[in-house]
């Protein structure tokens, strides 16, 4: 009798305990040499004065160490509590990466690496220097100056101030750049870019853009955009097409808006194993305002990605992204499909496929080969470097992806049919954002292909 009302009075004491209410004390923040602490206070999903469940902190935590993991300011965070009656004191322990960036530009005037490997080409390089700081004042600023050679001559300044207010929901940016080319790519044949070349500079580019953000939670992002792009060509352009600017204009200028929203639900925007994405952009370029008879066209763009896991080191993703041009038909320099950048099918590195409307399906399933590891480089000299952590998937893919091309589907046979690959990889992921992907593909022709990835697909 004595032992059954020790273990009611056990199970009574065990669910007051998780029943309670605690009221957070303080919150001590610890490891920001750089970043401001209300920086790092607008990303916690708590404030001193709250009062939470005793059963739901461990979720708060986690949730909060999720925020501040995906801003991209640390390499580690962790949150600890100390419970005293109805109180509870939490400690934010980050451990800050390195903000600052000063070095050389080296890219590629190519739809990817595995694009320029085929060819080897060293005039289609991109080289010059540039600095970035990451976390500008301690406050989450992003400011980067770049002065580039080679195959396009370009400056740029690109500011980002994201908390303009003290709450920390609106941000504001602009975005400028100048270049210059003496090679373009003016049309596509058998999928494939074709570019014509001149001694002389035969492009200019004139880009000015400012914008706005309104973030009034963690996963909402509004943005709207407004600014002028300036486009001339030499008249040379003429001898190998007249359909690269609108209706075979030199000069094409366009008064630019658009609006996005974005909400971010991923555990690792880097390389997410969980949740979701939602994305989605209207954009107008141009209104006819500047001149009638230049380019005018509406686009809609949208991205939704799921990521869920199934088992212990079992994963899957998958999502899909479109874009379609609502009204205007577009030059061939306003007209993007897929197999630039990171939108293609894989299995098509080495592909464009131009149209006006586009849809594309990934799909990933994930084995963790290697569980992520810390260890500490004791050789680094900046202590910002020394804690090195990694994990490596095993990584079955499918991709699928259909474009509509009402131009010139004739001269580019993989538009309007569907394609698909296929294969299997192998993912390295680090600090600092690192992902090396390594994969070979099947696409829909059986041709097999290796390739290297820099970015995670999905």
């Amino acid at each position: 009798m004595r032992r059954q009302i020790a273990s009611i009075l056990f199970l009574l004491f065990t669910f007051s305990v998780h029943a309670q209410n605690l009221t957070i004390s303080t919150i001590q923040i610890e490891g920001n040499r750089v970043t401001k602490e209300n920086v790092i206070l607008r990303e916690l999903p708590f404030s001193v004065g709250d009062s939470v469940a005793a059963e739901g902190l461990k979720e708060l935590k986690e949730l909060g160490v999720k925020n501040l993991n995906n801003s991209s300011l640390f390499n580690f965070v962790d949150i600890k509590d100390q419970i005293n009656e109805e109180e509870v004191k939490l400690t934010v322990i980050v451990d800050e990466r390195w903000y600052i960036w000063p070095g050389i530009v080296f890219s590629l005037a190519e739809t990817n690496l595995n694009s320029w490997l085929e060819n080897k080409d060293f005039d289609r390089v991109n080289y010059g220097l540039y600095v970035q700081h990451r976390n500008f004042r301690g406050r989450k600023e992003k400011l980067t100056l770049n002065f580039q050679n080679g195959w396009k001559r370009k400056i740029g300044l690109n500011y980002l101030i994201p908390g303009l207010n003290k709450k920390r929901t609106i941000g504001a940016g602009i975005d400028f750049f100048y270049a210059n080319n003496r090679e373009i790519n003016y049309a596509s044949s058998l999928n494939k870019r074709e570019f014509f070349k001149n001694d002389r500079f035969i492009q200019e580019e004139v880009s000015a853009l400012a914008k706005v953000e309104f973030r009034p939670r963690y996963y909402n992002m509004h943005r709207v955009a407004t600014g002028m792009k300036t486009v001339l060509v030499d008249d040379t352009v003429d001898v190998y097409t007249n359909e690269y600017l609108p209706n075979g204009r030199k000069r094409s200028q366009a008064l630019l808006l658009n609006y996005g929203f974005r909400r971010e639900k991923r555990d690792n925007v880097a390389y997410p194993l969980k949740g979701y994405l939602v994305d989605g952009t209207i954009e107008q370029v141009g209104f006819g305002l500047i001149n009638n008879n230049d380019v005018q066209l509406t686009h809609l763009m949208a991205t939704i990605n799921t990521h869920h896991q199934l088992s212990d080191r079992w994963f899957f993703g998958h999502g899909i992204k479109g874009k379609t041009t609502l009204l205007g038909t577009p030059s061939y320099y306003y007209q993007r499909g897929l197999g630039y950048g990171s939108v293609f099918i894989r299995g098509y590195e080495l592909d464009v496929i131009d149209g006006q409307h586009y849809a594309l399906y990934k799909s990933n399933v994930k084995f963790q080969l290697i569980k992520k590891q810390v260890t500490d480089l004791e050789v680094m000299m900046v202590d910002r470097f020394d804690k090195f952590h990694y994990s490596i998937f095993l990584n079955l893919f499918g991709d699928a992806g259909y474009v509509v091309d009402n131009i010139n589907a004739s001269i580019n046979p993989l538009a309007n049919e569907l394609q698909y690959g296929y294969g299997l990889g192998l993912d390295f992921v680090s600090y600092y954002d690192i992902v090396i992907r390594l994969e070979g593909s099947i696409n829909r022709q059986g041709i097999p292909a290796f390739y290297i990835h820099f970015k995670n697909p999905i």
